[in-house]
């Protein structure tokens, strides 16, 4: 791929439309949000299976299996799930096993949930938060907080933990994993503002990336995603920032030599990401969702705007999905 000046793209984000009903997105000027699914419901991941069905994790409102003929939900009430968790990630395995990240890491083979914890497995932290699966249905996920844990590896037997302490991760607090067509692993990580960091994980060799090897300072790392080159995309969260406005990028792509910067204003912070089949690069922000076609940005901060955005994906028939405080919003 070859990467143009990102210098042009600094201008004010493009409002391709002042009707919030109809967001269109690059390649198809009729693509509307109107499909609205899962109605109250606060959704924090989403997954599909082989079949199509989606598995999404919610906000203390337990784990719901979606398709358009049935719709379940998982919770206390009605089987072994644990109350009141709040589901930060779901994966799914190529045995249609499905893995939830949440206090520990939940796993379920479609009829009985198993809890993997520091109770009863070698886990360090209860804490999941981010969870990716290779090619021969390794689970890689993150257990960690603040200068503890790190993240597991786990082969439906054993269990293989990285921490700073047995391996070459550079700090306790990784924030995403993500993995590449050739099971390359990524992490994106760091425990301050300023000071974050890549690694990758290729066998039993690791390569960590400063800002050195990025080419800038990151601020704080929050979501990563892979595209069809095996380039690792990276979305930059400002939140914790006490300034309003800032200089730097909102998303950044690296191919482990060098990076291209991704500016679409000076205001806008970036929580999530995902990148389509086509390789646009899909982020969630405060109010709403951008997404950058590589001519230019196209920015909605209206229509989530009243119960905020928080995933963002593409599903198997290629519609992107957006989890909102208020259900799921697919593209048409």
């Amino acid at each position: 791929m070859v990467f143009s000046s990102c210098e042009k793209f600094q201008d004010s984000p493009v409002k391709i439309s002042d009707n919030p009903e109809i967001i269109r997105i690059p390649g198809d000027p009729n693509t509307k949000f109107e499909t609205h699914i899962l109605e109250g419901y606060f959704v924090k991941s989403i997954a599909f299976d082989s079949k199509g069905n989606a598995w999404i994790g919610t906000f203390k409102q337990g784990l719901i299996k979606y398709n358009s003929s049935e719709t379940i939900v998982y919770n206390s009430g009605n089987s072994s799930f644990p109350e009141d968790v709040v589901i930060w990630d779901v994966a799914v395995d190529n045995q249609d096993r499905v893995w939830i990240g949440s206090e520990g890491i939940i796993e379920f083979d479609g009829h009985s949930f198993k809890l993997h914890n520091t109770q009863n497995s070698p886990i360090p932290e209860d804490f999941v938060y981010s969870i990716a699966i290779d090619s021969k249905d390794n689970i890689w996920f993150t257990s960690c907080r603040f200068r503890q844990g790190g993240i597991v590896k786990h082969n439906g037997t054993s269990w293989e933990i990285f921490t700073p302490e047995n391996s070459e991760l550079p700090v306790n607090l990784v924030h995403c994993i993500a993995i590449d067509q050739n099971d390359i692993v990524w992490l994106a990580l760091g425990e301050k503002v300023g000071k974050s960091h890549l690694a990758k994980v290729s066998g039993n060799q690791w390569n960590t990336y400063t800002s050195d090897d990025i080419g800038f300072a990151p601020y704080y790392l929050s979501q990563i995603a892979m595209n069809s080159h095996n380039e690792v995309c990276v979305a930059i969260d400002y939140s914790l920032s006490s300034s309003w406005f800032h200089l730097g990028p909102q998303v950044f792509v690296f191919d482990g030599n060098s990076s291209i910067q991704l500016m679409m204003d000076s205001t806008t912070s970036v929580t999530a990401t995902t990148v389509d089949n086509e390789d646009n690069v899909w982020c969630i922000t405060q109010q709403g969702f951008a997404v950058y076609n590589w001519d230019r940005w196209i920015q909605n901060d209206t229509i989530f705007r009243e119960y905020g955005s928080f995933e963002v994906v593409q599903a198997p028939d290629n519609t992107i999905w957006i989890g909102t405080g208020n259900g799921i919003y697919i593209s048409e």
